[in-house]
C-alpha cells in the first residue's frame, strides 16, 4: 500500500501488536502482562488484515492470480530473504564463538523448508496461506461453508493443538521436530483464517454504525473485557499452538482485544498521531523478521542489564528494566528498519 493511501489506526493495531510481540519476547516470567499480551498480539494482525480487505474491497479488484503474486511478494520473498539471511548470520556467529552446531543449523533450513519457520517467521507464510484460502472464500465459496468457517476452525484448531501435544509425548525429540515442523503451519493457518474472516465480517458491521463515538465506547468496553478474561487463561502461545487453559478464551480475547484496539485508535487518530505506534506498526514486517534472527532481542537485554543491573523478580522493577531492554531493542531496529527501506527494498518485497 503506498504511503498516502495507509489507514492509519490499521497502522496503529499493527504497531500495537508488533510492540506486545517484541516485549514479550523480552520478558521471561510469567506474569499478568504478558497474559493480556498473549490473548491479542498475533490476533490483531489478522483482524486488522481482515478488516482493511473489506475496508479497501481489494479482493473485488483483482484476479485470484494477481493476488497470489501480489502475496509472494510482499510476505513470501521477505520469508524466503530473511531466514537466508538469518541462517547465515547465525552460523557466522557459532564460527566466531567457535562452537558451531550443524544440528541447529540443520534445524533451521528444514524449519524453513517446511515453512514452520524460523522464530518470528512463522508468521509471513502462515498469513499468505491464510489470505489466499480467504480469497477463495470470499469470492467462490457458498453460504453454507462461510458459516462452517465461523463455527468450527476454534473447534479444529484446539483439537488439533491437544494432538500435537500428545504428539511430543509420544515421539522421540527428533522425531517430534519433523512431524511437527509439518503439522504446526497447516494448524496456524486455520487459525489465521478465522480471525481473517472475523475481521471482514466485523468491518461489514461497523460499516453499518458509522457512528464513531458509539465504536470508540464500544471498543473500551472490549478492551476491558478482554483484559479481565486474559488473566483466567494462562499458558498461551499461538506460536505452539498453546490455546491456554481455557482456549475458547483466546478466541473470544482475541476478538474483543482486536477490535477493541480498532475503535479506539479509529477515534483517537483525530486527536493523536501516535508517531511510535504509526513508525513501528508500518514497518512491523522488518522488526518481526530480524529481532530473534539477528539477536537484537539478546543485545537489548544484555545492555539494558549493563545499565541497570536488572533483577529477575516479579515487581514494578521488573516492568521498568523489560521497558527499558525493549527501548534498546527499538532503537537498534529503527537503524536496521531504516536501511532495508532506503538500501534494501528487495528485502521486503520492492523491486
Amino acid at each position: 500500500m503506498e504511503e498516502k493511501n495507509r489507514i492509519k489506526y490499521i497502522d496503529l493495531c499493527k504497531g500495537l501488536g508488533i510492540l506486545m510481540v517484541t516485549l514479550g519476547h523480552v520478558t521471561t516470567l510469567a506474569n499478568p502482562l504478558d497474559q493480556w499480551m498473549s490473548s491479542m498480539k498475533l490476533s490483531i494482525f489478522f483482524v486488522a488484515a481482515g478488516y482493511l480487505i473489506c475496508y479497501t474491497n481489494s479482493y473485488e479488484k483483482q484476479t485470484l492470480k494477481r493476488y497470489v503474486f501480489k502475496l509472494l511478494k510482499s510476505l513470501m520473498v521477505p520469508y524466503v530473504l530473511f531466514s537466508a539471511f538469518g541462517i547465515t548470520f547465525r552460523y557466522f556467529a557459532m564460527v566466531l564463538q567457535n562452537a558451531v552446531n550443524m544440528d541447529s543449523i540443520k534445524s533451521y533450513i528444514f524449519a524453513t523448508i517446511t515453512l514452520r519457520g524460523i522464530f518470528a517467521l512463522w508468521f509471513l507464510p502462515v498469513l499468505f496461506f491464510a489470505e489466499i484460502l480467504f480469497y477463495c472464500l470470499i469470492r467462490y465459496a457458498p453460504r453454507i461453508v462461510k458459516l462452517l468457517v465461523i463455527l468450527l476452525p476454534p473447534l479444529i484448531a484446539t483439537w488439533y493443538g491437544g494432538y500435537l501435544e500428545q504428539l511430543q509425548m509420544v515421539l522421540s525429540p527428533l522425531w517430534y521436530e519433523r512431524v511437527s515442523f509439518v503439522l504446526f503451519p497447516a494448524g496456524k493457518t486455520i487459525v489465521a483464517l478465522w480471525y481473517l474472516y472475523i475481521g471482514y465480517l466485523g468491518c461489514r458491521l461497523c460499516q453499518q454504525i458509522q457512528n464513531g463515538e458509539l465504536l470508540f465506547g464500544a471498543g473500551i468496553i472490549f478492551s476491558v473485557i478482554n483484559i479481565y478474561l486474559s488473566q483466567q487463561n494462562m499458558e498461551v502461545d499461538m506460536n505452539h499452538m498453546d490455546f491456554g487453559i481455557h482456549p475458547e478464551l483466546f478466541f473470544i480475547g482475541g476478538i474483543l482485544g482486536s477490535f477493541g484496539a480498532l475503535f479506539v485508535f479509529q477515534f483517537l487518530e483525530k486527536y493523536w498521531s501516535f508517531p511510535i505506534l504509526n513508525y513501528f506498526g508500518r514497518n512491523s514486517l522488518i522488526l518481526m523478521s530480524t529481532q530473534r534472527a539477528f539477536y537484537i532481542l539478546a543485545v537489548g537485554k544484555v545492555g539494558w542489564q549493563e545499565i541497570s543491573g536488572a533483577v529477575e523478580a516479579l515487581s514494578w522493577r521488573y516492568y521498568l528494566d523489560s521497558l527499558g531492554a525493549l527501548a534498546i531493542v527499538l532503537i537498534l531496529e529503527y537503524s536496521i528498519i531504516t536501511f532495508i527501506n532506503e538500501r534494501a527494498k528487495f528485502m521486503i518485497g520492492k523491486f
